[in-house]
C-alpha cells in the first residue's frame, strides 16, 4: 500500500522508462511537427462542429434502472466514506475516504469521462441529495430522472470562475496541506463542500451543480473527449455516439474555464516537480508555516506559468488575426482539453493501477475496525498487474495524445476563424506552446 504521504499527493511509482529523456523529448516535438505538417495538407476544413452531433440510440427503461442504481451506489459510497471519514481509523492506510476521495474519484472517474462518458454527471452524489431533498419537500414528483424540480433562477456570471477557485482549494489541500492524507481533514473539507453544494443545487437547481461544482465542471470539460455521452430525450435515455474528441468542435469556453484547466494543468504540473529530484532538493527545508507558504507560492507559480504559455501562443494569434486576444482565449480553450487529460493519465495512471486494489480491500473494513465484510480486507496488491515499461510506455503515450490532440483541435479552430494563411501563421507559436507542454510534462514524468 502507498504510504500515507504519497497518497495525499495522488502520486504512485511510475516505473522507469528504457529510453533516456532527451529522446522521448525529441520524439515528442517530431511528432508534433509531423501531425501539425499533416493536418495542415490533409485537415483543410473544418470537421469537428460538423461531426459533433453523431448518431443517438434510445437506451430504453433498462438504461434508466441501471443508472439509478449506479446514482444509489454513488451516494451509498458517499456516505459511507464521509462516516468513515469522521468516525474511522484517523489512519489512511485503513480508511476508505482517502482512496475513494483521492483515486477512485479523482482519477478514476475523471479518466472513465474522458474514455468512455462523463460519468460524474450520472452519479454525482450532490445532486442526488438535492434531488432527494426536492422530492422530499414536494417540489418533484421522482428523483429518477435525474431533472431539477427548482424554478429556474439565474446562475451567478462568475459560477465558473467559482469552480476554479474550487478545484485550487482541492489542489492546494491534496499537495500542500500538512494534514491532506488525513481521514478526518479529508472528511471536514468534504463537509464543507457538500454544504456549499447543497445550497448552490437548491437556490440554482441541480443542473447547475453537473456544470459548475469543481469536479463536476472538469468532467463535464473532459467529457467531450469521449466517443459517448449520455443525456435525456423525450422518451428516456439516449446514447450519443461520436468520433473522439468531436465534441470539442462545440465546446464554448469562458475565462474562468480557462482559468479551471490552467488550474488542473498546473496543479498537476506542480505535482509533478515536486516529486522530481530538483523538486525534492528545492522543497527539502519546506515545514512549518514557512513551508506551507513556499509550497502554495509554488503552486500558484505553476498554474501561472502554463497560463503565461498559453497567453502568449493566444496574444501571437490575435496579431495574426486581427481578433481580440479576450476572443482568441475563449476560441482555443478546447485546445487544452486533450493536454490536462493527457497530464492526468500520465501522471496517475500507475497510482490507479495499485491503489484501486487497495480501495477493493478497504470496501470490507471502511472503517478500520478489523472487518471483513466481503472477505477481501486481507488483499495485497498486486504490483505487476502490468509491468512497469508497460506503464511508463503508456505514460508517454497519454502525453502525446493529449498534445497531438490539442494540436488537431487548434488547427479546427483556427480553420473556422481565420484564412488559410492566417491559420498556418498563427499555429506556429501555438505548435511551440504544445511542444513546451509536451516537453515539460515528459521531464516531470521522468524526473522523479
Amino acid at each position: 500500500m502507498i504510504p500515507a504521504t504519497e497518497l495525499a499527493h495522488g502520486v504512485g511509482s511510475r516505473g522507469e522508462l528504457p529510453l533516456p529523456l532527451w529522446m522521448f523529448s525529441w520524439a515528442a516535438s517530431i511528432a508534433l511537427v509531423l501531425s501539425f505538417v499533416a493536418l495542415g495538407f490533409l485537415w483543410t476544413k473544418p470537421r469537428l462542429a460538423r461531426m459533433a452531433s453523431g448518431d443517438a440510440i434510445e437506451l430504453g427503461r433498462v438504461a434508466g434502472v441501471l443508472i439509478l442504481a449506479a446514482r444509489i451506489a454513488a451516494l451509498a459510497l458517499f456516505v459511507t466514506t464521509l462516516v468513515a471519514g469522521f468516525w474511522g481509523a484517523d489512519d489512511p492506510s485503513r480508511n476508505l475516504l482517502p482512496v475513494t476521495f483521492y483515486v477512485v474519484v479523482w482519477v478514476g472517474v475523471l479518466i472513465i469521462s474522458g474514455l468512455v462518458f462523463d460519468l460524474w454527471s450520472i452519479v454525482n452524489p450532490f445532486v442526488s441529495l438535492v434531488l432527494l431533498i426536492e422530492w422530499a419537500s414536494g417540489r418533484v414528483s421522482a428523483v429518477g430522472d435525474g431533472t431539477s424540480g427548482v424554478d429556474a433562477r439565474p446562475s451567478p456570471d462568475r459560477s465558473d470562475g467559482a469552480a476554479a477557485l474550487g478545484l485550487f482549494v482541492l489542489l492546494y489541500f491534496e499537495l500542500v496541506h500538512v494534514s491532506g492524507a488525513s481521514p478526518r481533514s479529508i472528511a471536514r473539507l468534504l463537509a464543507v463542500h457538500t454544504a456549499v453544494a447543497l445550497f448552490a443545487g437548491l437556490r440554482w437547481g441541480s443542473d447547475w451543480l453537473r456544470r459548475y461544482e469543481p469536479f463536476g465542471a472538469l468532467c463535464f470539460l473532459i467529457g467531450h473527449l469521449a466517443p459517448m455521452g449520455l443525456e435525456r430525450g423525450a422518451s428516456g435515455w439516449l446514447l450519443r455516439r461520436r468520433p473522439p474528441m468531436a465534441a470539442l468542435g462545440v465546446l464554448s469556453t469562458s475565462l474562468g474555464t480557462i482559468l479551471l484547466l490552467m488550474v488542473v494543468l498546473g496543479g498537476t504540473t506542480f505535482d509533478g516537480f515536486s516529486e522530481s529530484q530538483a523538486g525534492r532538493s528545492l522543497f527539502r527545508s519546506a515545514s512549518g508555516t514557512s513551508g506551507t507558504v513556499v509550497l502554495t507560492a509554488a503552486l500558484a507559480a505553476s498554474v501561472l506559468a502554463v497560463g503565461v504559455l498559453y497567453l502568449s501562443g493566444c496574444w501571437w494569434v490575435s496579431r495574426v488575426g486581427s481578433q481580440p486576444l479576450v476572443d482568441m482565449l475563449r476560441a482555443f480553450g478546447p485546445s487544452l482539453v486533450p493536454i490536462v487529460f493527457g497530464y492526468a493519465v500520465a501522471h496517475y495512471l500507475q497510482l490507479l493501477i495499485d491503489e484501486s486494489q487497495t480501495f477493493v480491500f478497504l470496501l470490507s473494513d471502511p472503517l478500520g475496525r478489523g472487518w471483513n465484510l466481503f472477505g477481501t480486507a486481507d488483499g495485497q496488491i498486486n504490483f505487476s498487474v502490468l509491468g512497469s515499461s508497460t506503464v511508463a510506455w503508456l505514460q508517454v503515450a497519454a502525453i502525446l495524445f493529449g498534445h497531438v490532440g490539442a494540436v488537431a483541435v487548434a488547427h479546427d479552430r483556427s480553420l473556422e476563424r481565420f484564412n488559410a494563411k492566417d491559420a498556418w501563421r498563427g499555429q506556429f507559436v501555438m505548435l511551440v506552446v504544445m511542444v513546451a507542454y509536451s516537453t515539460l510534462g515528459l521531464w516531470l514524468l521522468l524526473s522523479a
